[in-house]
């Protein structure tokens, strides 16, 4: 496993959490990420209601932008069967509901026999000692994301993260490093000539198992646009291979970001 490089997202504060500056966003100045939403929302999930069992589905309800400094989470299990449990959580600020989540977690069975139909082809790993954030368009190579310009183009776009982290001094679930990626379901589906044009609202993450140490890809598949409208989706990957699907839903902003975040 690599060496954690990014630096955290927050820092435990009392019950509750405090922002760290690595968590800031690119749309408003002030406000919150969404991988480091998506990511504080997981891990809090997965420690709390997960152990012992699969983590394998994520979905995030972004409705408002996330203030930086004091984070309040509160949690709630909602479901634990003989096969199934369900938890959600939400950010409360000013005691408003800004950010609400739901967490699917199994518990482990035999694997039937038989054959289905699957895709045999995996979405291309860079080279060993890849920066912690790049990406690559079409056929491409994997390039640092400190040039955006080189993005700005119509082709397919895969995105590879190293080391992303939530909590300042503890470690990092893969359900949580999971899901701050998948919040790059937008970016790396919606990127083209000129950036990133619509903002998601929500994020969905669909796990057959978790990623295999702390390197995760994700690739574009699909991307619709209607009357300001998208939809998209992309297949999370890691050295191993295929693991998980994501879905967002954006909407045209008006405005636009022309690349990846550099997180230091």
């Amino acid at each position: 496993m690599s060496e954690p490089q990014v630096s955290p997202q927050f820092i435990r504060s009392g019950k509750g959490f405090e922002s760290l500056p690595a968590a800031e966003g690119r749309w408003a100045p002030g406000t919150l990420s969404g991988p480091a939403v998506a990511g504080l929302l997981a891990q809090v999930l997965d420690t709390e209601f997960g152990d012992g069992l699969v983590p394998a589905r994520w979905h995030c309800d972004l409705f408002r932008m996330v203030p930086a400094g004091r984070i309040d989470v509160r949690t709630r299990l909602i479901r634990s069967g003989r096969r199934i449990r369900v938890a959600e959580a939400e950010i409360v600020h000013e005691d408003t509901t800004v950010v609400r989540a739901a967490a699917t977690f199994y518990h482990r069975a035999p694997q039937p026999d038989g054959l289905v139909w699957t895709d045999p082809r995996s979405p291309q790993a860079p080279a060993a000692g890849a920066p912690r954030l790049s990406m690559a368009c079409g056929d491409g190579d994997y390039l640092s994301a400190e040039d955006p310009s080189q993005w700005l183009n119509a082709e397919r776009k895969r995105v590879w993260t190293v080391g992303w982290r939530v909590l300042d001094g503890e470690d990092t679930t893969p359900f949580a490093r999971a899901a701050m990626v998948s919040d790059t379901t937008n970016l790396v589906t919606g990127m083209g000539t000129e950036g990133v044009q619509t903002i998601n609202g929500d994020v969905s993450m669909a796990l057959s198992r978790a990623p295999i140490g702390d390197e995760i890809g994700l690739e574009a598949d699909q991307f619709l646009l209607v009357d300001g409208v998208s939809a998209s989706s992309a297949s999370m990957f890691d050295r191993t291979g295929r693991f998980g699907i994501c879905t967002v839903t954006g909407v045209a902003t008006g405005a636009a970001v022309h690349g990846p975040k550099e997180t230091r």
